[in-house]
């Protein structure tokens, strides 16, 4: 494929990104229409430099993972916050069952964010948690990332965001936009960091079994969540975002495959990018020959509003 239409994808994917998020921000059709002043219901959205002296139009520093959890490495971007939680829900994340693979991850890391969030749109936040996974695949098709995906890969997967949740002021009537993917996706993949702000409750569910000592203890020394197996062996480990606030959970980032069996995340952010980017601009993740990976692939999907 050539480098002109890996451009136009990715630009038809940034339009869908901008699109779905103005759709949760912008009043729906018959909202009574109350400009776009601050004192309105409905605020422009605004983003200035970093340093601004408006929180609403400054730009959020987020330094990111060198690869080595190493969160204050050279890596660092400066995006647009528009205070719009998504919901990405696949799998389970409360199963027993280490056999119900819908993906993988290689490492993560994770700590508390450090800095206060402002929103582009009003507000702002103190309570986000920042994950860094490598490798973060989904079962596809083509590319069954652990021998446990089905064949056919995975559909199973809702990512919606409802505008209640957004920062005040708000459209008058509460709706959901939801991405609805008819095929399986890729979000994240081999080579790619993929990285987001979090709530402390977002977790992910891994075996038991691919853990350091293989216990339920390991799990339970960084705060999760085991479940099933016998006499503390075998069953499933389920990690929050608040679990890897601390050096105990690092562990996770030795190197190993784990087999994805759930992952629940209510994220203000996402972004992938490359190990260890260069300073002041994320790289974008590029294949052996340099041509940028398509590391967030959504094929066949239906965009609505309910």
């Amino acid at each position: 494929m050539n480098l002109s239409v890996r451009r136009q994808r990715w630009l038809v994917l940034g339009a869908i990104l901008v699109v779905a998020t103005a759709s949760v921000l912008l009043p729906r059709t018959g909202d009574r229409a109350l400009g776009q002043g601050r004192s309105s219901a409905y605020q422009p959205f605004a983003c200035d430099q970093p340093g601004s002296a408006d929180p609403q139009q400054r730009r959020q520093e987020v330094q990111l993972d060198n690869g080595a959890g190493d969160f204050n490495a050279a890596g660092r971007m400066h995006p647009c916050l528009a205070g719009v939680r998504w919901h990405l829900q696949s799998g389970s994340v409360t199963t027993s069952d280490p056999g119900l693979a819908i993906g993988q991850i290689r490492t993560a890391y994770g700590r508390k964010f450090p800095n206060t969030v402002y929103y582009a749109a009003a507000g702002s936040r103190t309570d986000l948690y920042q994950v860094a996974f490598s490798g973060l695949q989904f079962c596809t098709g083509d590319t069954t990332p652990v021998a446990a995906c089905p064949a056919s890969g995975t559909n199973d997967i809702q990512l919606y965001a409802d505008s209640g949740d957004a920062p005040a002021p708000k459209a008058a009537g509460n709706y959901r936009l939801t991405i609805d993917p008819d095929q399986a996706i890729t979000i994240g993949g081999s080579g790619v960091w993929t990285e987001v702000l979090a709530t402390a409750n977002s977790s992910f569910t891994v075996p038991v079994a691919q853990l350091p000592t293989a216990t339920h203890l390991a799990c339970g020394l960084v705060g999760g969540t085991a479940r099933g197996g016998f006499l503390g062996i075998g069953g499933t480990c389920e990690l929050s975002a608040s679990d890897f606030a601390g050096d105990l959970a690092q562990w996770l980032g030795g190197g190993e495959n784990y087999t994805l069996l759930g992952v629940n995340l209510d994220f203000y952010y996402l972004v992938t990018h490359r190990q260890n980017p260069s300073d002041p601009y994320t790289q974008v993740p590029v294949d052996g020959s340099g041509n940028p990976l398509n590391s967030i692939q959504l094929p066949n999907t239906t965009i609505s509003v309910s």
